[in-house]
């Protein structure tokens, strides 16, 4: 296929990630420039990178050659930023989350509909070796049937870490303030969410409970309104599977995410890096080996074999994901006419599951899921 025309809105702290990915797909996706409102952020984005700067929103809108707007704004504006998008005729790759409640998530999936264009969300961890070497494990019956997830994002005590040091390539700043508003379940749970969704089916009922454990994380002046820090939901699948899954920046770090079957386990200990290994850890089911994991816990395991070797591998100021194979997956779609494997209707399930988890208030509990999707299918690559 021809490489299909993009450009970024915002030039924040995550578009280094982005922009840093392009050359792994220049096959597939051009980049005709990027905007940010702020012009410092946006004249930084032009000197690390030399790409074009659009002069406004509406001129980027406004070009023809650009097929894909991909959303890179503040939560708070993805929903607006999206809006206009959509109604110039766009498609849109839009940052996690598509928008901050189920509601509004569910009005852009109509009026992308509307507008005849195409819609599709972040994280896209979902599409890298790791996770799909994961689910063909799971496919593969490995570890028997799987009856129970474990599913931990504990980011560590952000508060407390020198998070005021912390600059991208072009020299921007971890946007603290707008992440601990924000909240670290909008933030983090879809790393988890989408990999078990597509593994499991859309989820159906979830019980959560979720508080506010730290208000000062001595941001100045103090934060207006300080979102929960610490999450936890038990989510049932439509495939029968439960799922305990933790979100904190309270919490140690702890990214394992532990599939629980009747033959065993299925580890990962970092699901939002490509190259992470996925482990088979056989249950302990004699006297000895129970005696074992009593004392030294589950320690010995087997590195299950990557569907494909990973083609993206961090380092030289790379992420631990390539952030830009979700755009590539929404172009590829586009041009053949197929459905996108993180499409508008697998980001408002995302959404509402993730509002359900970090704001339980709003809902019954037991909450029931109103949003579905259909099945979604593995790379080609892993099949």
């Amino acid at each position: 296929m021809q490489p299909m025309t993009f450009a970024i809105v915002g030039c924040g702290y995550i578009a280094d990630s982005y922009r840093a990915c392009l050359p792994f797909h220049q096959d597939q996706l051009r980049l005709a420039g990027c905007y940010d409102r702020d012009a410092e952020r946006l004249a930084a984005s032009v000197r690390t990178w030399g790409d074009p700067a659009f002069a406004s929103l509406d001129a980027l809108l406004a070009d023809p050659e650009v097929s894909i707007v991909v959303n890179l704004t503040d939560p708070e504006n993805h929903a607006a930023v999206t809006r206009a998008a959509i109604a110039a005729g766009k498609h849109v790759y839009t940052e996690k989350p598509l928008a901050m409640t189920h509601d509004q998530a569910a009005d852009l999936r109509d009026l992308a509909r509307s507008h005849a264009v195409r819609l599709a969300a972040a994280p896209c961890n979902l599409l890298g070796e790791c996770a799909q070497t994961l689910w063909s494990a799971v496919r593969a019956g490995k570890a028997g049937p799987i009856r129970l997830v474990y599913a931990e994002m504990d980011d560590g005590m952000i508060h407390r870490a020198d998070y005021r040091t912390w600059r991208n390539r072009s020299g921007k700043r971890w946007p603290a303030r707008g992440e601990f508003e924000t909240g670290c379940t909008f933030e983090h749970a879809g790393y988890s969410l989408t990999v078990l969704a597509a593994l499991f089916g859309p989820v159906r009922r979830v019980t959560a409970f979720s508080s506010l454990l730290v208000a000062d994380k001595q941001v100045l002046p103090p934060l207006d309104h300080p979102a929960p820090d610490f999450s936890v939901g038990l989510l049932e699948f439509d495939r029968g599977v439960v799922a305990r899954l933790t979100n904190s920046i309270v919490a140690p770090y702890d990214h394992r995410l532990r599939l629980v079957g009747d033959n065993g386990t299925l580890d990962v200990k970092e699901p939002w890096d490509y190259a992470s290994s996925v482990v088979f850890r056989p249950a302990s089911t004699g006297r000895l080996a129970r005696l074992v994991e009593r004392k030294l816990g589950a320690a010995f395991g087997r590195r299950l074999p990557p569907v494909r070797k990973p083609l993206f591998r961090p380092g030289r100021g790379l992420p631990t994901m390539d952030f830009l194979r979700g755009v590539a997956e929404l172009a590829e779609a586009i041009a053949s006419g197929r459905r996108c494997r993180l499409d508008e209707d697998f980001a408002v399930h995302i959404t509402e599951v993730t509002e359900i988890l970090q704001y339980p208030e709003r809902f019954d509990r037991p909450a029931t899921v109103k949003s579905t999707f259909q099945p979604i299918e593995p790379m080609e690559w892993a099949r």
